[in-house]
């Protein structure tokens, strides 16, 4: 999956100029109901990120009274967030993601704001691609890692019962040795029959949810 599948556009998103004043950020900021907001340039250059706590750790630098504050230029309370592009992995927002509320990604160039992806987006990606809101029968699967052609066994114990898979995705265990694959497929009653084929196939069945 790519971030531009998983991300809010520039056009839906709230910004601050970066010719703007640390009072109109605050604006921006309650208006929006944010706490942290991308700013941009007038070529629509991603300049970085601003919100109540950098201002607030700027406020604190300088020392200053608070409406003198008020008219300094926004560029003095941004902090800056390494952006991603368009065409970048999924996983490559979760490093960033788990330290910002949000990513900001760029278009090819390097430097145009595309769009920010937030946990949400992600959250809303993942949903997607797990078909967590499609009806059917899910299926958690233990393997070990060093089994070949796990994936082909599996899809050959499944096609004599002529289903359809919604979702199938991987992941570790917390074992170096074993694997777990969850599997979703469309509605069939032949659920107990396909739980018992793929134990008989050498899988381990660790639950079935439908």
């Amino acid at each position: 999956m790519l971030i531009k599948n998983c991300m809010t556009p520039r056009d839906e998103l709230a910004i601050i100029w970066a010719t703007s004043n640390i009072e109109q950020g605050l604006k921006q900021l309650r208006h929006h109901g944010l706490e942290t907001i991308p700013v941009i340039d007038q070529r629509n250059h991603f300049a970085g990120i601003t919100g109540y706590s950098t201002i607030m750790k700027q406020f604190l630098k300088m020392g200053c009274t608070h409406t003198e504050l008020l008219q300094q230029p926004i560029s003095q309370a941004i902090d800056w967030i390494e952006p991603l592009t368009v065409d970048a992995d999924f996983e490559e927002l979760l490093p960033t993601l788990i330290r910002y509320p949000f990513v900001p990604i760029v278009a090819a160039d390097g430097i145009t704001l595309a769009g920010i992806a937030k946990i949400s987006d992600v959250e809303s990606a993942l949903v997607q691609a797990l078909g967590s809101r499609v009806k059917g029968a899910r299926f958690l699967i233990g393997v070990f890692v060093d089994v070949p052609h796990v994936l082909e066994r599996l899809l050959l114990t499944l096609k004599p019962f002529d289903i359809n898979i919604i979702s199938m995705a991987t992941f570790d265990a917390g074992d170096s040795a074993a694997r777990r694959i969850l599997l979703k497929i469309a509605p069939t009653p032949h659920v107990e029959a396909i739980s018992k084929s793929l134990d008989q196939s050498g899988f381990r069945v660790l639950s079935v949810h439908s």
